[in-house]
């Protein structure tokens, strides 16, 4: 199908088939071993890049980290140079595929502008003035900060802020033994109302597992698999081949046509924050036909199926359709095919249903409708793991494991979210950290960042940046990362961290195939320059902390570290060097694990509670309470869930409970609030701002890759062409965004006021809701070199200056558009959990002559 080009670069992001033909040629010339970038290594000596490239291609497995989703891949190695990256058909997960990220690694390998060297603030905090240090003076400022913070008797004083962390155990067992409890993360930004309803439903993982390959039926809510997920690549092949085997339909229910909705049999366009209420509807409908699995329900819910059909029916299509925007006859129409294709049908969510300021309703609402139609656990079904990674109780940590710190973070803790922490896997609300630090809530001596750029990412940047620049609230700041950023343009000390292309890691990600698997990311390179790893920089700072610290860091290189890690592996570390990965095929899939019955051996000294059911063996050595094993189901004992009642939980006492802890209500059934800013309709020239990740774009780092970047470095505002005509504007007009605080007396700042303006260009279509306005949040950096800037950043740090950047005089979308839409994205968490409401902003829209 044509598409339509324009030729102002600022409006170029559309695919032509001349981009198409340049990304061809991006794509064979990797396969050819050949570069479309001067790719230049400063760690060779040849930096007029003469290096010959003769010699047998290695290929190296190990795992990707240009997304979270961690695929495998094999390096193609010559000469210790990195030619090009492919999938590793040994992962069970991605199954050899990757995408165009994953290709894209020697972009960001070979950039010019990495960080090579330690480097210490010259100037003001953000003035850009470095001077270059040696590790030794870098180790010794670090050390005794930190040591005199620890001794001090406050080591919560130390905060740990953390981006995409690959590498947990050995940030886990650093921070556990300075015993700082300061160490946040960004699921609040990402995915704590999905997990948190999840959690609450069903306890036994925090993540669902769709068995998307065998289905016949998928649900969609405003989940962009095709581009931009947590298990991207491995959902989008299972998504295909159940497509391709079993005829399986897809309904795709999102504000914007993203690539997901162009591939689905259906798109409904929804209004944002009504996926739950769809849900809701469509179990109504089940419920008003008798198209449920009642006796299964009635058996593994903790709430009856008559009753849910009582709390539905106020639910109706017809409610559905006037604030959604989809039919009411549609609705019944897929509520019944989908009921029809039980048990082999699914859902998939994501940020499109839980990045709302209702998000963990909606997501309760979503998961309840699987339980509905007994789909739960079944082939094809709505699956789960109960592993997010490998099993660490057959894989441990090496040994010895510091214990959990027993000092206090208000900021960590996060108590104004009754259900961000409730359970083990501690969530963290990222959004409120900085304004915290600013409220001082919390004394934060020094601040150590990793892989986040928080100062670019996180809404309300520029609070953030305000934060940051400011000594008296963060008196030292280190930023560890492989690029220069608007975070690390912020710190006193810069450390130049190790691609995922120059180190070690155990990971891996929930199973697809729901049989767990461990992996290996290994170093396919040497270090370039003077960048180092986590592995290599904390048991350093450990040992010139001392005071104990250095027993948890008792191996002498990472090699050893590691083959003790992997004793446990058939073949060990040499298995996990040669494959990449380990599968244990004796595991089968973990398909209805709440119907095991448990062995004899369990049930000895067990007692049952005859009111309830529960078996009980033992007592829980943390909360010393009995400790729930399983449920008695028609005489016998089963595994049952991990939820307090050992059954479904529709209805939630647990999270009702924990809302009454924290004074706030929060409902134990699953319900529909409407997101109050968007109560009473919108003004004139009002609109709901929504955000997108492109499919070559992730997190923070893909905008320093130039291949990736050539594709898509600009971010128009997408406008729907009826709402366009309503405010008088065509494609590619200029308009100024102005963004507004949510008018929510239970968020911060939460009063209606006015917060902040950027301005952009607007791009007409027919793929989005009339009363979306949709920005792409992949774009608008100041810093980082000219690649990821477009064109913006020329400044060379030091220990730059003598190589030549081929690529900044290639950059051919130089001065493109490219705006910081986090910049006006005021914080607001769901009161709930704390979930960041990315998509409920109401923004005013006026048309402006230009950019000026």
């Amino acid at each position: 199908m044509p598409t339509e080009h324009h030729s102002d670069p600022d409006l170029s992001w559309t695919l032509t088939r001349r981009d198409l033909l340049r990304i061809g040629m991006v794509a064979g010339a990797a396969v050819a071993g050949l570069g479309t970038i001067e790719i230049i290594d400063r760690a060779a000596d040849d930096p007029a890049g003469q290096r010959k490239t003769a010699g047998t291609v290695h290929k190296i497995p190990s795992m990707c980290q240009m997304c979270t989703t961690a695929c495998g891949i094999i390096a193609n190695v010559r000469d210790g140079r990195l030619l090009t990256i492919e999938g590793n058909p040994a992962d069970p997960n991605s199954r050899g595929s990757i995408c165009a990220k994953g290709v894209a690694g020697p972009s960001i390998l070979y950039d010019p502008s990495r960080l090579l060297h330690p480097l210490k603030r010259a100037g003001r905090r953000g003035e850009g003035r470095w001077r270059r240090i040696s590790w030794e003076e870098a180790y010794t400022e670090i050390a005794d900060r930190l040591r005199d913070i620890r001794r001090s008797g406050r080591p919560e004083e130390f905060a740990f802020q953390q981006g995409r962390n690959r590498s947990s155990d050995i940030v886990s067992r650093f921070l556990n033994a300075f015993g700082t409890p300061s160490a946040f993360n960004h699921r609040a930004l990402c995915s704590l109302n999905r997990r948190a309803a999840i959690l609450a439903t069903i306890g036994d993982s925090d993540w669902d597992l769709g068995d998307f390959e065998n289905s016949r039926y998928i649900l969609n809510f405003g989940s962009n698999w095709a581009e931009a997920h947590q298990g991207h690549i491995p959902v989008a092949i299972r998504m295909m081949r159940a497509r391709e085997r079993n005829n399986a339909k897809i309904v795709t229910f999102d504000a914007r046509l993203s690539n997901t909705a162009a591939v689905s049999d259906e798109w409904f366009c929804v209004k944002p924050g009504t996926d739950g209420l769809i849900a809701l509807a469509m179990a109504n409908v089940i419920c008003t036909e008798r198209l449920w699995d009642k006796e299964w329900f009635d058996t593994w819910s903790n709430h009856s199926a008559d009753d849910y059909a009582r709390h539905v029916r106020q639910y109706t299509p017809e409610r559905a359709e006037a604030e959604s925007g989809v039919p009411a006859e549609a609705i019944r129409r897929v509520a019944r095919e989908f009921a029809e294709a039980a048990p082999r049908c699914t859902t998939i969510c994501n940020r499109g249903s839980a990045a709302h300021r209702n998000g963990f309703y909606n997501d309760r609402a979503i998961t309840v409708l699987n339980a509905l139609v007994g789909n739960m656990g079944r082939v094809g079904g709505w699956c789960w793991h109960p592993m997010s990674a490998w099993d660490k109780k057959r894989i441990p940590e090496p040994g010895p494991v510091p214990e959990k710190p027993s000092a206090r973070s208000p900021i960590a803790e996060a108590e104004d979210w009754p259900l961000a922490n409730a359970w083990d896997n501690k969530m963290r609300v990222g959004e409120i950290v900085y304004l915290w630090i600013k409220e001082r809530r919390q004394r934060i001596s020094a601040l150590m960042t990793y892989n986040c750029d928080q100062a670019w990412s996180w809404p309300e940047a520029n609070l953030v940046r305000e934060v940051l620049a400011d000594e008296e609230l963060v008196p030292f700041h280190v930023c560890i990362d492989v690029m220069p950023s608007e975070t690390s343009n912020l710190a006193d000390i810069v450390l130049p961290w190790t691609t995922y292309l120059e180190r070690w890691d155990i990971d891996s990600r929930p199973p697809q195939g729901l049989v767990d698997y461990v992996g290996l990311r290994q170093p396919v390179v040497s270090p370039l320059g003077e960048s180092k790893d986590l592995r290599e920089i904390f048991p350093e700072l450990a040992r010139r902390i001392g005071d104990g610290m250095e027993r948890y860091f008792p191996w002498r290189t990472q090699e050893e570290y590691f083959d003790e890690y992997f004793r446990a592996v058939p073949g060990g570390l040499a298995h996990m060097k040669a494959a990449g990965v380990w599968q244990d095929p004796a595991k089968k899939p973990n398909y209805a694990p709440y119907e095991r019955i448990l062995t004899k051996e369990e049930l000895r000294d067990s007692e049952i509670d005859e009111k309830t059911g529960i078996v009980y063996s033992g007592t829980d050595p943390e909360s010393g309470k009995r400790r729930a094993i399983g449920i008695m189901i028609d005489g016998v004992a089963r595994q049952g869930f991990s939820t307090p009642s050992r059954k479904v939980e529709v209805y939630s006492q647990f999270v009702a409970d924990k809302g009454g802890e924290a004074g706030k209500t929060i409902s134990p059934l699953p319900i529909y609030e409407q997101i109050p800013a968007h109560r009473g309709g919108l003004g004139e020239d009002q609109l709901i701002m929504i955000s997108f990740k492109w499919n070559v774009h992730n997190a923070h780092r893909t905008m320093q890759s130039k291949w990736l970047q050539e594709i898509v470095h600009t971010n128009p505002a997408w406008i729907n062409s009826a709402t366009a005509a309503c405010l008088g504007l065509r494609h590619g007009d200029w308009i100024e965004v102005t963004s507004f605080r949510p008018r929510d007396e239970q968020v911060p700042g939460g009063d209606g006021s006015r917060f902040g303006t950027l301005r952009t260009r607007v791009h007409v279509t027919e793929g989005v809701h009339p009363s979306v306005i949709a920005i792409s949040h992949n774009a608008g950096r100041t810093t980082g070199g000219p690649v990821a800037s477009n064109g913006r950043d020329r400044a060379a740090l030091p220990g730059h200056e003598a190589v030549p950047d081929k690529d900044a005089e290639r950059i051919w979308w130089a001065g493109s558009l490219s705006v910081p839409q986090n910049d006006i994205l005021p914080i607001y968490p769901d009161p709930v959990s704390g979930q960041q409401a990315y998509h409920d902003t109401i923004v005013s829209i006026r048309r402006i002559e230009d950019r000026a």
